[in-house]
């Protein structure tokens, strides 16, 4: 008799990669814990994001400057405001899904929490920044696999967001001169179908089987996926005026046609990069993309100095709002613990 199982009772390859998984998913909640347990760890992790973050930057210090004197000083401090409005927006996004889940974080904490996650996206691998946003929800009394399952929808979201701002904006704006670009329109409806709350749910409640993670208490409403929708479709705009006005003062086209296309370009960037990682905070394929795009309406030479800049300014963004938050942060924890001493009660901050 054969001593071979039956291929029933075999272990498919399937159900092994999903141990190996959620062996992995169980590791990097470990870690996260690990980094979260004191102060130092805590301190480390921000000082190896932020040297991270300045390693992409440093080395093309002058060729920055270079192009910064060339746009001027009043474009790039614009776009800077325009870049720190957006990424505001895109807290908005995983603000709302996090209520939509069931936490209702305010927004000090909120801030805190996302800003200064954000800064792991600049570490190798694509899980510091929900890991740190686990950890630092949990001190606000967020479960973390609702942090970990808001930060995947966020992405998604933002993903999907990003088409369908590419896909409007730049069929329309390059129709005359680059034909390449009108299959996005084409894009739009299986994006916007990809969107609706019974598919994301329906990705979500698959995803978190197949990861063995908690399902959610409560699936996602209209409600909250298109106020997701809408904030992250605000973001893209918003990083798309950060690009035009780097552009203005180079551009050779018509200003309508290159806020279309710096709009378009920088979320079609940007969802190449987060669809094919090559570096951390997808340097690399966004900024090829990018160029490509902007060149259209300004030399290569031009498109490299906007995108440069962009890079920088997007970095320079991410700092301060993730040192404005920690610092707002300490500020309120410091006159909650002095309104305890004098016997008030301080705001309740559990969210579920």
């Amino acid at each position: 008799m054969s001593s071979r199982l039956p291929q029933s009772d075999r272990p498919s390859a399937c159900t092994a990669g999903t141990r190996r998984l959620h062996v992995r998913i169980r590791h990097i909640g470990r870690i996260g814990r690990a980094v979260a347990a004191s102060r130092w760890t805590r301190f480390a992790f921000l000082a190896v994001a932020l040297a991270a973050g300045g390693a992409a930057i440093v080395p093309h210090r002058h060729a920055i400057t270079a192009a910064a004197a060339d746009v001027g000083l009043a474009a790039v401090l614009a776009a800077a405001v325009a870049a720190v409005v957006g990424l505001l927006a895109t807290m908005q996004v995983w603000r709302a899904i996090l209520a939509g889940l069931g936490s209702v974080v305010p927004l000090g904490a909120a801030a805190k929490i996302f800003f200064v996650g954000q800064l792991g996206k600049y570490l190798p691998g694509s899980v510091w920044p929900i890991v740190a946003q686990m950890e630092l929800a949990h001190a606000h009394h967020v479960p973390r696999h609702r942090t970990g399952t808001a930060a995947l929808l966020t992405m998604i979201v933002s993903l999907g967001a990003g088409l369908l701002t590419a896909a409007v904006t730049l069929p329309l704006a390059l129709a005359g001169t680059d034909r390449r670009y009108l299959w996005l329109l084409g894009a739009v409806p299986l994006v916007a179908l990809a969107l609706h709350p019974a598919v994301l749910n329906a990705l979500l409640t698959t995803g978190l089987r197949v990861t063995r993670r908690p399902r959610p208490e409560q699936p996602l409403r209209g409600r909250t996926v298109m106020a997701a929708v809408g904030w992250a479709i605000g973001s893209w705009l918003l990083f798309g005026v950060h690009v035009w006005l780097l552009l203005l003062p180079l551009m050779t086209g018509r200003p309508g046609t290159a806020a279309a296309v710096s709009a378009g370009g920088f979320a079609f960037a940007w969802c190449v990069g987060f669809l094919l990682v090559v570096a951390p905070a997808g340097a690399g394929a966004r900024d090829l993309v990018l160029v490509a795009l902007l060149a259209t309406q300004t030399g290569a030479a031009g498109a490299a100095a906007v995108a440069l800049l962009s890079r920088a300014v997007m970095t320079g963004a991410d700092v301060v709002l993730a040192g404005a938050a920690a610092a707002a942060g300490r500020s309120h924890g410091r006159t909650s613990q002095h309104s305890s001493r004098r016997g008030s009660v301080p705001v309740g901050r559990r969210t579920s």
